[in-house]
C-alpha cells in the first residue's frame, strides 16, 4: 500500500523506537499523530517531522493506559480526518523485578494496561473505523495495524514475567485480529524484537538493534502485496540469545 497522504497514529512516539517510526511514515508520506504522555516531546517530535517534511505531523498527547483516553484518541482523528489507515502500536512499559514472586498486582496492572490493554483498546476503535473505509485504489488493503511487541512475545525470561506476559498476549491478540483482517481488508502484524537500543532499555552501541531496524519492519510491511499476509515478524539480535 502506498501511504502517501495516508493518515497514521504512533503511540509511544516520542523517544526510542515511536519517534523512529513516527519519522520513517512521514518519510513515506504519511501525515503522523505523535502520541506520548510529555506534551512537550510530543511537540519536540513534531517539530522536527514538520521540520524536514511536507507531509505534518499533529501532538496527541495521552496515557494509553487509560480506555477513555484511547477511544478518544481515535474519535479525535475520525472527527478531524474522516479516517485512519495506519495503527502502530508501540507504547510500552518495562518493570523490572527479581521474581515474579517479588512483584505487585499495581506492578502487574501498570505493565498489562499500558502494554496489553492499550493494544486491544486502541485496535479494538481502529478496526471499527478503517474497516468503514473504501479500500486503497492501489491495493485491496482498507488499512493496518502493527503491534510493537517484543522477542519475549514468544519466549519467556526470568525477571521480566510480567513483561512476557504482556507481549505474549499482544502475539495473540495480533494474530486472532490478523484472521479477522483477512475478510475486512486490514493488515494486522506484529514485529517481536530482541534487545533494542533505546532510554528504555538502557542500552546503547552498535551491539544492539536499533530504532530504524523496527521502522525499516514496519515500511516492508506496508510495501507488500495484498496477497502477502505475514502475522509477525521475530527478530532475534546476532550474537545472543
Amino acid at each position: 500500500m502506498k501511504y502517501t497522504d495516508k493518515i497514521a497514529l504512533v503511540t509511544g512516539a516520542n523517544s526510542g523506537i515511536g519517534e523512529a517510526i513516527a519519522h520513517r511514515l512521514a518519510s513515506l508520506g504519511c501525515k503522523v499523530y505523535v502520541n506520548g504522555r510529555r506534551e512537550s516531546e510530543n511537540q519536540r517530535v513534531v517539530e522536527a517531522i514538520n521540520a524536514n517534511y511536507s507531509t505534518g505531523a499533529i501532538s496527541l498527547t495521552g496515557d494509553v493506559a487509560d480506555e477513555t483516553t484511547c477511544r478518544g484518541m481515535i474519535e479525535r482523528i475520525a472527527s478531524d480526518e474522516g479516517r485512519l489507515d495506519l495503527l502502530v502500536n508501540n507504547a510500552g512499559t518495562f518493570l523490572s523485578r527479581d521474581r515474579i514472586a517479588d512483584s505487585t498486582s499495581e506492578d502487574f496492572d501498570q505493565v498489562l494496561k499500558t502494554n496489553l490493554y492499550s493494544c486491544y483498546w486502541l485496535s479494538r476503535e481502529a478496526f471499527r473505523l478503517i474497516e468503514k473505509q473504501p479500500p486503497a485504489e492501489d491495493t485491496e488493503l482498507r488499512g493496518a495495524i502493527i503491534n510493537i511487541a517484543s522477542i519475549l512475545g514468544v519466549e519467556a525470561w526470568a525477571n521480566a514475567g510480567i513483561y512476557a506476559a504482556s507481549k505474549h498476549g499482544m502475539m495473540g491478540l495480533t494474530r486472532a485480529m490478523a484472521d479477522e483482517g483477512e475478510a475486512a481488508a486490514i493488515r494486522v502484524a506484529a514485529i517481536g524484537p530482541a534487545m533494542v537500543a533505546t532510554a528504555m532499555t538502557g542500552k546503547s552501541g552498535p551491539d544492539y538493534i536499533q530504532p530504524e531496524d523496527i521502522a525499516a519492519s514496519v515500511a516492508y510491511l506496508l510495501e507488500l502485496s495484498p496477497a502477502a499476509w505475514p502475522t509477525e515478524i521475530v527478530i532475534p539480535r546476532r550474537g545472543s540469545d
